[in-house]
C-alpha cells in the first residue's frame, strides 16, 4: 500500500525517536505510548495485529490515535517505503528509552563493581 503522509510520519517518528525527543512510556503487553501535545498519541506495539484467537503476530507497528482514542492511522511493514527492519529499529529504540535501559545497565555495572 502506498501512503505518502503515513510514510512521512513514520520517518519523522523514527528520526525523533533516535534523537530521544519523543516521550515514550511503557504500557501493557510490551507496547509503548507517547502523548503528543494532548491532541494525539502514538502507540508502538511489538506486533501488527491479533488473530481471532487473540494471538499477536507480525512485526512491530505504529498506531496514531486522536484525543478520543480513535485510530487515525496504522503503520505496518505493508506500507510501501517502510522496511520491517526500520519498524523493529523504532520499537527497539523507543523501548530502550521507555525502560531507561542505559541508566539501568550503568547502575547494574556500578553495583557489580562494588561486590
Amino acid at each position: 500500500m502506498q501512503d505518502e503522509k503515513a510514510l512521512a510520519l513514520f520517518n519523522e517518528v523514527l528520526t525523533l525517536t533516535k534523537e530521544g525527543r519523543i516521550p515514550w512510556e511503557p504500557v501493557l503487553s510490551e507496547s509503548l505510548i507517547a502523548a503528543i501535545k494532548g491532541k494525539r498519541s502514538l502507540l508502538l506495539r511489538p506486533f501488527e495485529d491479533v488473530d481471532s484467537w487473540g494471538k499477536e503476530f507480525g512485526r512491530p507497528s505504529l498506531l496514531v490515535k486522536d484525543a478520543s482514542d480513535r485510530e487515525l492511522l496504522h503503520v505496518t511493514s505493508h506500507l510501501e517505503g517502510v522496511r520491517p527492519e526500520s519498524l523493529q529499529e523504532l520499537y527497539d529504540t523507543a523501548r530502550r528509552q521507555a525502560y531507561k535501559v542505559d541508566q539501568q545497565v550503568d547502575d547494574l555495572i556500578s553495583d557489580l563493581k562494588s561486590l
